[in-house]
């Protein structure tokens, strides 16, 4: 009897032993509950970050130049790309985030056959507008507001600003195609009791003029800002400067940026125009003028 009370006393023990060890089990299997909860949190953190919109695509902009004529597009002394054209457009794209601008070089020819084919989207080198070019290229706001003036030799008596009669049976000298040569072509073809002798040349401009110094021609043609801002500065001609009518700041010999002509580059042109008017606004264009060509030529948007 003693031995089947001392078995009941163990066995009863060892089933509240194992009895507890199930409850402590338990007890242990209740914790993954509470890190469920936990990494249920962490997966709606996780959808809240999947919904977020992607960055905007970026578009490469290629914007051509001949990198000549000096001081609105040319390299540098450290061969770099620089003017006035250069760091205006470099001031605009720097608003317009949406846009990466690639610079190429190339010659001046080769800039309209690639924006006839959309290989550059933009032009940048002085450009005037004239209507065949409109036709082909789509043409943004005035990027500053060009003039001419006629440079001629010291011993000459010219009024200080000047009409194409006062010109008459004056030697000019200039390249053909250009606006200068074009205006006296027109100009004699009107007037033909009145002509002005025309000597084409295909020299550089500083040659030009120091033949015109050198008393070999009378005068020539040439950009107010081209003169002011480089020729005379860098090459210290002595010769007079005179005003041309109907060709003075103001009076539409405006310069812009060409557009190869697509429905996309359509939006490029507004956004173009867009940033210009705040860098004109903000006093940037006025700086870059100053700098580059003596004095302010930017456009107006009175």
């Amino acid at each position: 009897m003693k031995n089947r009370t001392l078995t009941k006393i163990i066995t009863g023990a060892l089933s509240t032993i194992l009895s507890a060890g199930i409850l402590v089990g338990c007890t242990a299997q209740a914790a993954p509950a509470e890190a469920v909860s936990e990494e249920t949190v962490v997966v709606e953190t996780s959808e809240t970050t999947d919904v977020t919109e992607p960055a905007a695509e970026v578009r490469t902009i290629y914007a051509v130049t001949g990198a000549s004529p000096r001081p609105f597009t040319y390299y540098g002394d450290d061969n770099e790309l620089t003017g006035q054209n250069i760091e205006l457009v470099t001031a605009i794209f720097d608003k317009l985030p949406q846009y990466e601008l690639v610079w190429e070089v190339t010659d001046f020819p080769s800039i309209f056959a690639g924006l006839d084919s959309d290989k550059y989207q933009l032009g940048v080198n002085n450009f005037a507008k004239n209507p065949e070019r409109a036709e082909k290229y789509i043409f943004t706001d005035p990027i500053f507001s060009n003039a001419y003036i006629i440079v001629y030799r010291k011993d000459l008596e010219l009024p200080e600003k000047l009409d194409f009669p006062d010109l008459a049976g004056l030697n000019y000298v200039g390249q053909t195609a250009i606006n200068g040569t074009t205006a006296i072509e027109n100009f004699n073809d009107e007037n033909p009791d009145k002509l002005i002798n025309i000597n084409y040349t295909e020299e550089d401009l500083n040659v030009q003029l120091s033949d015109i110094e050198a008393g070999k021609y009378d005068f020539l043609i040439i950009d107010k800002p081209m003169y002011w801002g480089f020729y005379q500065p860098e090459f210290g001609y002595d010769l007079n400067t005179a005003d041309l009518a109907g060709y003075g700041v103001g009076e539409g010999l405006d310069s812009y940026l060409i557009v190869s002509k697509t429905a996309e580059n359509e939006q490029l042109v507004e956004d173009i125009n867009a940033a210009l008017k705040e860098v004109v606004e903000e006093g940037t264009s006025k700086e870059l003028n100053v700098k580059y060509f003596g004095d302010d030529y930017s456009p107006s948007y009175n």
